[in-house]
């Protein structure tokens, strides 16, 4: 069985819905829909009309770009308790990214027109989609930020830390090569980081899971890695 990177919460505790407020949360979940996608199905194509907004629940999605050749290229990784296409729900208009699943996942599909009747009765919907999309584009600067100013083992450190549970554990479902696309270095490169870390002591690796003794250590020797 594959394992799912699971949500703090689910349904009408779902962040988005949370900060949206009870009134708005109610009247978005009446007219959710929710999907189970298995991992490497498509969610919604590039450059489509976005009919729907999606809060992620549990698994992992990619957002990906085609280039001129037509090879999909990865942008970012989204995981539980976040959503994805507001800003194209807010604005209209073709939207260039397209959505996988990178593991199985499951989310809900807020219907577009719903998302806007409760936007114009719910000001707190306003404000919590608002918020969303600075969170989302801050994420993205700092991405960014790490591709050009830190090291590989810096990058892979921080996903980790990133994702560390309760236990000093870490789920990585999707396929190595979303991963190392997401942190700017090939397959083959995050391999020989992982394995880097795993013989100084920092992290030890089982298959899908990795486990971080501590997070502390692990970021601070990631600093002193020749990666």
């Amino acid at each position: 069985m594959q394992e799912m990177i699971a949500a703090p919460t689910l349904g009408i505790g779902h962040p988005f819905l949370s900060a949206a407020g009870p009134a708005a949360a109610r009247a978005l979940m009446a007219a959710a829909a929710p999907i189970t996608v298995p991992r490497r199905d498509a969610i919604f194509a590039p450059d489509i009309e976005p009919t729907a907004l999606y809060l992620l629940l549990e698994g992992s999605v990619g957002l990906s770009m085609q280039g001129q050749d037509g090879t999909p290229g990865l942008l970012e990784i989204i995981g539980p308790g976040e959503c994805f296409l507001m800003p194209a729900v807010i604005l209209g208009g073709p939207w260039p990214f397209g959505a996988e699943a990178l593991a199985p996942s499951r989310l809900l599909r807020i219907p577009i027109e719903a998302f806007h009747t409760t936007m114009a009765k719910e000001p707190r919907l306003t404000e919590a989609s608002l918020a969303q999309m600075a969170q989302q584009w801050r994420g993205l600067a700092e991405q960014l930020l790490e591709l050009k100013l830190t090291k590989a083992s810096e990058r892979v450190a921080h996903f980790l830390t990133g994702r560390l549970m309760p236990g000093g554990w870490v789920a990585m479902p999707e396929p190595r090569a979303a991963i190392a696309a997401k942190l700017g270095m090939t397959p083959e490169s995050l391999s020989r980081v992982m394995h880097g870390l795993e013989a100084a002591g920092l992290v030890r690796l089982q298959g899908r899971r990795v486990e971080v003794p501590d997070a502390a250590a692990l970021n601070q020797g990631s600093r002193a890695s020749g990666h």
